[in-house]
């Protein structure tokens, strides 16, 4: 029987949860930048640190491209990679006032900007946003 435990929890964290009841404290993990082979593919998110529209944003975006997973759609194929403006002056120069930006690339290898959507739009409706914005 393997037993999963996180090392930062002590057994008193245990304590009330029953026989094989454990938790992790939840955390925001920062996304990993995953480099696409086939144009067209990625999803870009221009993002600045403290920026919490832009947190929103990568989680809602990377949410649906999970749930894509599950429930075929458009963004099935699609990874997401997030790029901080503060590390690039060209992508400071062109994204600072306006992050966070969404873009992808097209088949001819051009980087497209998908128009920018309400934050309080559903899930449901950004994902039918970003799918009407892909490239064909």
């Amino acid at each position: 029987m393997l037993t999963l435990r996180s090392p930062s929890m002590s057994h008193g964290a245990l304590k009330g949860r029953g026989p094989g009841a454990w938790s992790l404290p939840r955390r925001r993990l920062p996304l990993v930048a995953v480099a696409c082979s086939e144009p067209g593919k990625v999803l870009i998110l221009y993002s600045k640190p403290n920026c919490p529209l832009c947190e929103g944003t990568r989680d809602r975006v990377q949410g649906l491209i999970e749930r894509a997973a599950f429930m075929p759609s458009a963004l099935t194929e699609y990874t997401l990679e997030v790029r901080d403006i503060s590390t690039n002056a060209a992508w400071s120069a062109a994204y600072d006032m306006e992050v966070p930006v969404l873009t992808t690339i097209t088949p001819a290898g051009e980087e497209v900007r998908i128009p920018r959507s309400p934050p309080r739009m559903t899930t449901d409706k950004l994902r039918q946003h970003i799918e009407a914005s892909l490239p064909k």
